[in-house]
């Protein structure tokens, strides 16, 4: 897609923003457009990011990287717009309705605007799309905490202004990641038997071939212990998984579709479900910045009826009693 500059002028910055998230390298994600007024991003399909491997759906927890990236993208172009200014605002709390599946095999667009600059907070709203903006998979709104601009460091500011040397990393696991082809899904995915699948790791105590069944998960590193009846799920430290390269720091989506996928193995594994549970809504509040190292989750199904379950998950690293991040959901079920 070919982009006048005259019209979108800011979508240089906001390529150079997004190129800089290892995350959305490995995503590939790319900016189409970019104002003072929104944000256009591209996601490309990819075997890799599918979270329902029965249809061959993505996972939720990339709709959400994607409309979060969008979304920041947008602050950064409203605030250099009307302020001049450079600065990198941290999520402080996101809250996605998924209204549809995305279909396998097509890109997914993430639509993001920054409606509203206070002088501590911007506000965002965002639209995830395949085929038309009205027709929408996920709507998503945000709110982000404006900081000082000399705490975006003088080597990301000359990068943003295309005058410095990018950021790189050295994960094999990224390049491999740009490298990748799409995969095309079959028309018929097999379809998993999930009772058997959980029955088996629930007696082996082994729920590394549960994870195995979903590429997502993979995707991002993900692995779960059993604990009596607790189960702790984990994201250990992976470059790829860096959305602010100055710290560094996990990408907030990834942070969010690792706690997604926390909520949906627990319910899987205690509520015997026969299909993977199907988001409906997930909202997060970041608390603290979640720094390059292991992070871990735990859940907490707070109510259940005949068709939803309400889940909620508390992500912290170094301590249960520092959370970094905590998130409500309701999915699905059988």
């Amino acid at each position: 897609m070919k982009v006048n500059p005259e019209f979108f002028p800011l979508t240089q910055i906001a390529t150079r923003f997004v190129d800089q998230l290892a995350q959305c390298r490995r995503l590939k994600l790319t900016v189409h457009e970019a104002s003072e007024h929104h944000v256009l991003i591209e996601l490309p399909y990819n075997s890799e990011l599918i979270g329902y491997p029965d249809t061959g759906v993505i996972h939720g927890g990339v709709i959400t990287t994607l409309m979060d990236t969008a979304s920041g993208s947008a602050v950064v172009c409203s605030i250099y717009e009307e302020y001049q200014s450079l600065e990198l605002s941290p999520t402080l709390d996101l809250r996605v309705d998924y209204m549809k599946p995305a279909e396998p095999n097509k890109p997914v667009y993430g639509f993001a605007e920054c409606y509203k600059i206070s002088s501590s907070v911007a506000f965002t709203r965002a639209i995830a799309y395949q085929d038309s903006i009205d027709d929408p998979i996920a709507h998503a709104v945000g709110s982000f905490m404006r900081i000082s601009p000399e705490m975006i460091g003088d080597n990301f500011r000359q990068v943003l202004l295309g005058k410095g040397t990018a950021y790189t990393d050295t994960a094999s696991s990224s390049s491999k990641g740009a490298e990748q082809a799409e995969v095309i899904v079959p028309e018929r995915p097999a379809l998993l038997d999930v009772k058997q699948i959980v029955k088996q790791a629930t007696e082996l105590n082994d729920f590394s071939h549960l994870l195995a069944h979903v590429p997502y998960t993979n995707f991002i590193g993900m692995a779960v212990e059993r604990f009596g009846d607790e189960l702790v799920f984990r994201l250990p430290s992976k470059d790829d998984n860096i959305g602010n390269p100055t710290l560094p720091a996990i990408h907030g989506g990834v942070i969010a579709g690792f706690m997604e996928m926390s909520a949906i193995v627990q319910l899987m594994v205690f509520m015997n479900t026969s299909k993977v549970p199907k988001v409906v809504d997930f909202s997060i509040d970041y608390l603290r910045a979640g720094y390059h190292k292991d992070t871990f989750a735990e859940c907490k199904i707070t109510r259940q009826g005949r068709r939803v379950a309400n889940v909620s998950i508390d992500c912290w690293q170094t301590s249960r009693k520092k959370l970094i991040a905590t998130a409500r959901a309701h999915f699905l079920i059988d």
